[in-house]
């Protein structure tokens, strides 16, 4: 079968789109990683790391299947390639959103309950998937029918992954973060909707994806999920950033700022640190550990201390 086994064999009209639908995912790409290496001061930390892993398995995932597709490189070899960037865009951008979810829940057993979901994703869909597609592109004709039944499989669990961890966010910025968001003003009260509408475009997204796998478009389900990833990722990264800001800057200072100028001039967004501090933002919301190499704001309200909300059972006096 064309594209499962080796090259495609397509119309022009076909190839035409299958390019464009790399293209965008490599532009999508090239954005992430300007918008990653001009917001964090300091490479370390869970969610940098899954940021970048995912963003470069998006790359890698792409480039591979292209050369594969049109016959531009060894058949089998990209194969290998095109696994290896398909565990870091899949897995890496639920990870990406795991890494975060200290920022709308206090409740432990949601964290943990997501990574062992993840895990076992990972064991439960990758790997045989992997061993199947191996396995037909390695002369393994009995491997064909499994792996056309278990592509479908894997890509409704990830699918269900995805919109589960979403679900969960909408859940919690409805209810345990609202409160603190409110106390932000008009600009808490954006992030929620934007947090809302990022993560229903995003199962809407996994919608499309199942729609082109279901109607057995498999050349083009596999050109179009680096862009909906490259896309997803890209949303996420912009909302969970403001969130973030949002979170550790103190109402007061919202106040201030909107009062002097207005909230739609209202810029608060990561920016280089002008002295090198370690402690450029109030402590307070939303610290984590996975936080420390993100780039601050409020330099002005850098020796404040801000009790925690008990909504979300953080505690006082936690430094980045």
């Amino acid at each position: 079968m064309a594209g499962e086994t080796g090259p495609l064999n397509v119309t022009r009209a076909t190839a035409m789109v299958i390019a464009a639908l790399f293209g965008i995912a490599c532009w999508n790409v090239l954005q992430i990683l300007v918008a990653i290496f001009s917001t964090f001061r300091r490479c370390r930390g869970l969610y940098f790391w899954s940021m970048l892993i995912s963003t470069l398995g998006i790359l890698l995932h792409t480039i591979s299947a292209f050369l594969r597709y049109f016959a531009l490189a060894p058949s089998f070899p990209m194969c290998f390639l095109i696994c290896i960037g398909w565990y870091a865009m899949v897995t890496g951008q639920s990870v990406v959103l795991y890494s975060r979810l200290h920022l709308v829940t206090c409740v432990d057993r949601w964290s943990r309950w997501v990574l062992g979901m993840i895990i076992f994703n990972f064991c439960a869909l990758h790997i045989p998937t992997t061993v199947f597609f191996l396995g037909i592109n390695n002369g393994v004709d009995r491997f064909l029918v499994p792996f056309d039944v278990y592509e479908r499989i894997q890509l409704a669990g990830f699918a269900a992954q995805e919109t589960i961890i979403s679900g969960l966010y909408i859940w919690e910025t409805m209810t345990s973060l609202r409160p603190v968001l409110a106390m932000k003003g008009a600009r808490g009260q954006r992030v929620i909707w934007n947090l809302i509408v990022v993560n229903a475009i995003a199962v809407l997204l996994d919608a499309s994806l199942l729609t082109t796998e279901y109607t057995n478009h498999f050349d083009i389900q596999t050109t179009y999920k680096p862009v909906v990833y490259s896309i997803k990722l890209l949303l996420e990264f912009t909302v969970l950033n403001s969130l973030l800001v949002v979170i550790r800057t103190n109402p007061s200072t919202i106040e201030d700022v909107q009062k002097l100028q207005g909230d739609g001039d209202l810029r608060l967004e990561p920016r280089w640190s002008d002295n090198g501090s370690e402690n450029l933002a109030p402590s307070g919301m939303g610290i984590h550990e996975s936080d420390q190499g993100y780039r601050q704001t409020s330099s002005r309200d850098s020796q404040s201390k801000e009790q925690r909300s008990p909504v979300l059972g953080m505690s006082q006096d936690e430094s980045v």
